[in-house]
């Protein structure tokens, strides 16, 4: 177990353990319920539980949150992987289970994955209460074994596979979330404000096949005619920033290609359209938004859980669904008659966007901070709950 930021809780402040790592998508939902708990005026002495991946420290340390890393890992059903796994997942339990002890935690929120199964074991056998919450259409395995040890369950999509848990909205971040005109979002992140703007987002784990299409896309397509009038805003992630940067100052192509956003509620209000993966996370963020999208899930799960993560947007008509078809030039061909009917139809745009803001899920996140509100019995203002559920 790898502690960071000190062990010491506040002795006036709840301890909570907020797990789920392995990558941003587990993280993030937990920071929302942080940040809604802060609004509440909640006062808690937060412990991230996280992977020992390289991507959780460096998204903590970036928010200044305390963690702590266990060495968790993925299930394996190979005889040899599968001992290792269960090696790992022992041990990591026990950390939680010290973990608990030692910082008097009182409750853990849980966001599946991964890292959660041996730290929901670990709150059950020291009888905390614990609430997971599935974040995708599709409970993956880990998911449905942990079901079993947490207290209370919640999914961001309705499913029969997890009888006990109760339907809430992804939780999003503030920071998601655009508050502001789609001029003075372009303005503030350095885009010109009078152009409708395309986001790719790229960036993401496992994006580089949508990076590469749409270079391809641009090398072959009457790119004067397909984007007059438009700029591109793409989140590459940090591999393939400089070829796309290449590819689209070869063409003449405005806008920015950077490696990823730190204000992504401003890059999504400043979007006329965009091109995503279609993980929870994502769906939920172009939801809230009211982004029209076509979403390219990711082509190497088995489960195709990410369609099934749009299929709500889409089967509303607020967004379309394609194949990612993995080599460059097929998905050219699957992506380019979409994008330029949406891209030249603005009445269509329009009826996708209105379809979006009628249909917005609850705030997950709000839900989530409640329960922990009311598990541990804190003191909250009524007026404070009554005014975010008003928003």
């Amino acid at each position: 177990m790898a502690p960071w930021s000190g062990e010491a809780p506040l002795a006036d402040k709840p301890t909570i353990l907020f797990v789920g790592g392995g990558s941003g998508g587990h993280i993030y939902p937990n920071v929302a319920v942080l940040e809604r708990l802060a609004e509440f005026g909640v006062s808690i002495e937060p412990r991230f539980v996280v992977s020992d991946r390289d991507i959780d420290h460096d998204i903590l340390s970036k928010l200044e949150l305390r963690g702590t890393a266990i060495g968790a890992k993925p299930l394996a059903l190979r005889p040899r992987q599968f001992i290792e796994f269960y090696k790992a997942f022992r041990h990591a339990e026990q950390d939680v289970f010290d973990l608990i002890r030692s910082t008097g935690a009182k409750a853990m929120l849980a966001t599946g994955g991964f890292v959660s199964g041996p730290a929901v074991k670990a709150a059950a056998r020291a009888s905390i209460p614990t609430g997971m919450v599935n974040l995708d259409a599709v409970p993956g395995k880990s998911n449905r074994f942990t079901a079993r040890y947490a207290t209370d369950l919640f999914s961001a999509y309705e499913t029969n596979q997890l009888k006990r848990a109760q339907h809430v909205g992804v939780p999003l971040r503030a920071d998601c979330l655009g508050h502001v005109s789609p001029e003075q979002a372009r303005l503030s992140i350095g885009l010109d404000p009078a152009l409708d703007t395309l986001l790719i987002f790229g960036g993401s784990q496992g994006g580089g096949t949508i990076n590469q299409a749409m270079v391809e896309l641009v090398s072959r397509a009457t790119v004067r005619d397909l984007f007059d009038g438009w700029q591109v805003l793409h989140l590459t992630g940090q591999t393939d920033v400089d070829s796309v940067r290449e590819a689209y100052a070869a063409r003449g192509v405005p806008g920015r290609a950077e490696p990823f956003c730190a204000q992504m509620g401003r890059a999504w209000a400043s979007a006329t359209v965009a091109v995503c993966r279609a993980g929870a996370g994502t769906v939920a963020e172009a939801w809230a938004n009211a982004v029209p999208c076509l979403f390219m899930p990711y082509p190497y799960h088995k489960d195709e859980h990410q369609r099934l993560n749009a299929a709500p947007v889409v089967n509303r008509g607020g967004g379309m669904l394609l194949k990612d078809r993995i080599d460059p030039h097929h998905n050219v061909g699957e992506l380019m008659g979409p994008l330029r009917d949406l891209m030249k139809n603005t009445l269509r745009r329009e009826q996708m966007r209105k379809v979006l803001e009628q249909s917005r899920p609850a705030d997950g996140a709000a839900t989530l901070a409640e329960w922990l509100i009311g598990v541990l019995g804190l003191a909250v203002s009524p007026t404070k709950l009554i005014r975010r559920q008003a928003d």
